[in-house]
């Protein structure tokens, strides 16, 4: 069988050729509940045996466990990826000038985190550490990360919290009014208007200190509310809707795009990330083209160019976010980025060659990834 990685309430048929319905149970595949899938099951019919999965949160299973549900992995061998080397005149290669590590390990060179917040600086390249620069948004929400995780550990008996992750990105702003920035939160799906240095305190009350699985339903808001925090949601549309925290009033809409490609572009901080994103823009660009999937619309792939991620060693660096999960690759070659798009992007299954680590979903079973 394949599992996928599911959209929210994502419904998935697992056909299985030995299986039995009590061998292939609720029970057995709620097992993995305890490392954030929630799934039912029931048998459709007597032969073959299938049965419907309804999976609300995936994660990649512990290869030794065969009751968890997740994304399937896959080598190179199983994609329509060139063999190595390369010389395929197909598509473009990066000069051989570039000295990128093929000897480290790439799983588990990342650690995990629980959100991405990406602000939309329509530029390519920025300063060595965008954190450092006060004239630029991204030193704010940064200090009001540090601040803010500091205070829920120092609330919790120094219990430690999720990761999370602070980008640019070359994406454009939406047309909106205001002289902040906007930025996008990820696995939460929303784009947020006119971000100022003055508010991301109340940046970080409203979207990032709530549990990533409760934000958007009303218990989020009074159990912040009984710890003494003003977060107030107020539904406008399904599309848009209004979040107060503090002395500030957000405007939020929904991010509408299938997929996001994401790829490290910071040649600032190390040519090897800027010579290499300059080349799978162009890679990304012409698959997606031809698939009539570029662009920000519902059902769209979007293709980001973002700072520093951490890995340089290991260019080209590519983040796939779909459904709620994002897959991080490394040492990915411009022949590879049609087998990420058909793979990953189309499919959601994982490239095991190229798996660096992910982010929501990842959280629990990523220690217990091996080969």
């Amino acid at each position: 069988s394949r599992s996928i990685i599911g959209d929210d309430a994502t419904d998935v048929l697992v056909a299985t050729s030995a299986a039995t319905p009590a061998s292939f149970s609720a029970a057995q595949v709620a097992g993995s509940a305890s490392l954030g899938a929630n799934v039912t099951s029931m048998p459709l019919d007597p032969s073959p045996r299938k049965f419907q999965v309804k999976v609300l949160a995936v994660i990649p299973p512990a290869v030794a466990t065969p009751a968890l549900i997740g994304p399937a992995f896959v080598g190179l061998s199983d994609c329509s990826a060139c063999q190595s080397p390369c010389d395929d005149k197909d598509h473009l290669h990066y000069p051989s000038y570039l000295k990128i590590d093929q000897t480290m390990p790439l799983l588990h060179s990342l650690k995990p985190y629980e959100r991405h917040v990406l602000i939309s600086t329509g530029m390519e390249d920025w300063d060595i550490d965008i954190d450092g620069d006060t004239s630029s948004l991204a030193f704010y929400p940064q200090s009001a990360i540090d601040k803010g995780q500091r205070r829920l550990r120092d609330d919790d008996n120094g219990k430690s919290v999720n990761r999370i992750v602070l980008t640019n990105s070359s994406r454009k702003a939406d047309t909106w009014d205001g002289p902040g920035w906007q930025v996008v939160v990820l696995p939460d799906h929303i784009v947020v208007n006119n971000v100022t240095p003055e508010q991301c305190d109340d940046f970080f009350e409203a979207f990032l200190e709530p549990p990533f699985e409760a934000l958007d339903q009303s218990a989020a808001v009074a159990s912040s509310q009984e710890k003494g925090q003003a977060a107030q949601l107020t539904q406008v549309t399904p599309l848009s809707r209004d979040i107060k925290a503090g002395k500030t009033k957000f405007t939020v809409h929904r991010w509408q795009a299938k997929a996001a490609i994401m790829i490290c572009s910071h040649k600032k901080r190390d040519k090897r990330c800027g010579v290499t994103a300059a080349i799978q823009k162009i890679e990304f660009s012409r698959i997606l083209l031809s698939k009539d999937l570029l662009g920000d619309a519902a059902g769209d792939v979007e293709i980001w160019l973002v700072s520093h991620i951490g890995g340089h060693k290991f260019a080209g660096n590519v983040i796939v976010h779909r459904g709620g999960v994002s897959v991080w690759y490394g040492r990915v070659e411009p022949c590879h980025s049609q087998a990420i798009v058909e793979t990953t992007v189309e499919r959601g299954e994982i490239i095991r060659e190229l798996y660096r680590g992910g982010a929501n979903g990842h959280l629990a079973a990523y220690n217990q990834i091996a080969w």
